[in-house]
């Protein structure tokens, strides 16, 4: 792909495309051997058989591309009211994403060091580490998406989000063929073939951060006047009062959150209800990873030439589709599961471009952090969400869980139809 360049400033954008391009692709890598929604379920369940426990971690810990679970949205208003009125942004982000790095190598050495009996000590200080790695995700979260605000023009950011998803898939891909190997080993006792994945991770994400720490932040207004957070508060409450087509916005985002009602329990219903062994996660992670790598160049040419909008309607009808899949395969072909991991991948990939695209597109430069953190932060409940799956899948029915979250998601499908293309505006 080719970006015109004619200045020193068209320089500058295609040094920051080509970074940002290297932290998705080694980033989306990194966190195919520890997938949240597959390698980390199936460690959890490993230690504790308790799908309470497996909805809570899913709960605290961040997925791919969401900022929205418990540990990422309690730091995000107070870092908007902060970077407000800061020109250089990029400082916090460094910091943020140092420690994000460190939690996946320390995790990969207390359970290297530690056997599979010690399931209390794991299952806590997993719990700590990841949760801090959310946490430090939702301090970076605001800087990283103001300087991608600024960097990148409109009609060039589908491409940006989509090329770092598909060349980043392909990285993936082999990251799922390596688990399957990790776990189908034998000879790897458990916990450390999980402790290898998660180094693997922490190596991957590390050279991620360090291309986005090369990443060349533009210059743009902002505001000189210092707010102290509770006059903060009041302009946020009244830029979502005064805002409609960003309520209805935020009010399909929460719809589209109930999707992760049962996204950490695909792979469980797959290994209790279907039976599938444990090397078959690998293959999920593939199949996901294929999945988004063959919507992202859909993505990204929706994104550009046709808006986000319309992105945000077809994954919201791809994620309605998953739950109705995986309730239509019964055991005797549990193979066609592989299936509802493509599905995932579609519609993960999809959100990501769609809705970062669609809040970076209605948000006003002076004024992105506010909307940026609102908008995660409006998203607080839906981390629960996953914990809500695991007590519907303990004390009701798989079934249950995947029909509530299929009525949910296509109640978000009919709503997009009302918002507003901004580009039109």
């Amino acid at each position: 792909m080719k970006i015109k360049t004619s200045d020193r400033k068209g320089n500058k954008l295609k040094w920051n495309f080509a970074m940002g391009l290297l932290h998705g692709i080694f980033f989306n890598g990194g966190m195919g051997f520890s997938d949240p929604n597959t390698v980390l379920p199936a460690f959890i369940n490993s230690l504790t058989n308790s799908k309470v426990l497996i909805g809570l971690f899913a709960s605290t810990v961040e997925t791919k591309g969401s900022f929205s679970r418990l540990g990422s949205v309690l730091p995000q208003l107070f870092v908007a009211n902060k970077l407000e009125t800061k020109i250089h942004k990029k400082p916090l982000l460094i910091t943020a994403i140092v420690v994000r790095a460190l939690c996946w190598g320390i995790l990969a050495g207390l359970i290297f060091c530690f056997n599979g009996s010690q399931t209390f000590f794991l299952l806590l200080s997993s719990f700590l580490l990841l949760a801090l790695f959310t946490f430090m995700g939702g301090v970076a979260s605001i800087p990283f998406m103001d300087i991608w605000g600024k960097a990148l023009p409109s009609n060039l950011r589908g491409r940006f989000f989509g090329y770092r998803q598909l060349l980043g898939g392909i990285l993936a891909i082999g990251a799922g063929f390596v688990v399957q190997q990790i776990l189908s080993n034998k000879e790897i006792p458990f916990p450390k073939n999980f402790s290898f994945l998660f180094f693997l991770s922490f190596i991957f994400i590390s050279f991620s951060y360090i291309a986005l720490g090369l990443v060349k932040e533009p210059v743009e207004e902002v505001h000189r006047r210092v707010v102290k957070f509770r006059h903060f508060l009041r302009e946020a409450i009244a830029t979502l009062r005064d805002d409609r087509n960003y309520q209805r916005f935020l009010l399909v985002q929460f719809l589209r959150g109930t999707g992760s009602l049962a996204l950490p329990f695909y792979v469980i219903y797959a290994k209790d209800i279907l039976k599938i062994n444990l090397g078959m996660v690998g293959i999920f992670i593939s199949a996901q990873m294929v999945g988004g790598l063959l919507s992202n160049l859909l993505w990204a040419y929706v994104s550009d030439y046709i808006g986000n909008r319309r992105v945000i309607q077809m994954s919201l009808a791809i994620s309605f589709l998953t739950p109705v899949v995986a309730l239509l395969i019964n055991p005797g072909f549990s193979s066609l599961f592989i299936l509802v991991f493509v599905l995932i991948g579609f519609f993960i990939n999809g959100g990501r471009i769609g809705y970062t695209n669609y809040l970076l597109d209605i948000s006003p430069s002076k004024k992105r952090p506010t909307y940026i953190s609102l908008s995660n932060t409006f998203l607080a409940p839906t981390a629960i969400f996953p914990l809500a799956g695991g007590i519907i899948i303990q004390y009701i029915s798989f079934a249950t869980l995947f029909i509530l979250t299929a009525l949910a998601v296509f109640a978000g499908f009919f709503l997009s139809f009302k918002l507003e293309e901004p580009r039109k505006r």
